[in-house]
């Protein structure tokens, strides 16, 4: 007997809340990005190899990338927990993140970094109107949810697969 599903594909839903999200992000970071004095989008940055993963398995290609795609994402975890432990950064003027091509993000738009989405910049919070905000901040936590479900259900679809072997 198969198991029934209760509430939305967490797939589905992650990806419906990421293209709400771009909806406030697009026109906030094409107003404001190219002059920011802070930019984020710097290594060490906010993608993960399950980012990269999600992305790859739905038929993205990063083609800008010549060999591992996922070797960007994994060394930024690195220095992302050299950083948590406060350990010195070598890199006093840091590179833009590999993921950037042409001055854009190059995951689709409803399969941004989980990181990078839910990070709201002091700019925002300076230029964003309350009304803004508050409807981010909103479907920031969504997203949260939503990405904690996915990451849930590929745990468990995991799991059912090395068990059936």
């Amino acid at each position: 007997m198969k198991k029934r599903r209760s509430g939305p594909n967490p797939l589905a839903e992650y990806r419906r809340l990421q293209r709400e999200i771009r909806v406030i992000f697009d026109p906030f970071t094409a107003r404001h990005c190219p002059t920011c004095t802070t930019p984020c989008c710097i290594k060490p940055a906010r993608v993960t190899p399950i980012d990269v993963a999600l992305a790859e398995g739905h038929g993205h290609t990063f083609p800008h990338l010549a060999g591992d795609v996922y070797a960007p994402a994994v060394a930024g975890a690195g220095e992302r927990l050299r950083e948590a432990v406060a350990l010195p950064v070598v890199n006093d003027t840091p590179d833009p993140c590999d993921y950037l091509h042409q001055g854009r993000c190059s995951f689709p738009n409803d399969l941004r970094p989980f990181g990078c989405t839910t990070f709201i910049c002091q700019p925002m919070y300076r230029h964003m109107d309350d009304d803004a905000l508050r409807r981010l901040r909103r479907l920031v936590r969504q997203l949260e949810e939503a990405h904690t479900a996915l990451l849930s259900a590929l745990h468990s679809a995991d799991h059912r697969t090395q068990t059936d072997e």
